[in-house]
C-alpha cells in the first residue's frame, strides 16, 4: 500500500427537487436542521453495505455535499449487499462506483 487513499466527491445540490420530500424533512427536523443538512460535508470511510445505506438516507433528503474514501475494489461479495453496485462494478474502485 502506498498510504494513498482513492476518493470520489460529489455535490447532490443545495435545494430539493421534490417540494414533499423537503416538506417531510422540515417536519422532522425543522428548517433550521434542514439548512444545516443541505450545507453539510459528509465523509463516509469504507463504502461497504451499512455505510451506502446511511449515506443514500442522507442524501435523499439533501445533504450539501459528500466525499467517499475506500481503497478496496468491488468484490462478487458486494454484489449482493450494496444496492450501488452491479456486476460490471466488479474489479473497479468501490468509492467511485458508489
Amino acid at each position: 500500500s502506498t498510504g494513498k487513499r482513492p476518493h470520489a466527491e460529489s455535490d447532490s445540490g443545495r435545494t430539493l427537487v421534490n417540494a414533499e420530500r423537503k416538506d417531510r424533512s422540515i417536519r422532522l427536523w425543522g428548517e433550521t436542521g434542514q439548512l444545516a443538512l443541505e450545507g453539510a460535508h459528509v465523509c463516509l470511510l469504507n463504502a461497504c453495505a451499512v455505510g451506502t445505506e446511511v449515506l443514500k438516507n442522507l442524501v435523499l433528503p439533501g445533504i450539501g455535499t459528500f466525499t467517499i474514501v475506500d481503497a478496496h475494489k468491488v468484490t462478487a461479495a458486494d454484489l449482493g449487499n450494496n444496492f450501488f453496485v452491479d456486476i460490471d462494478s466488479i474489479g473497479k474502485s468501490r468509492c467511485e462506483v458508489v
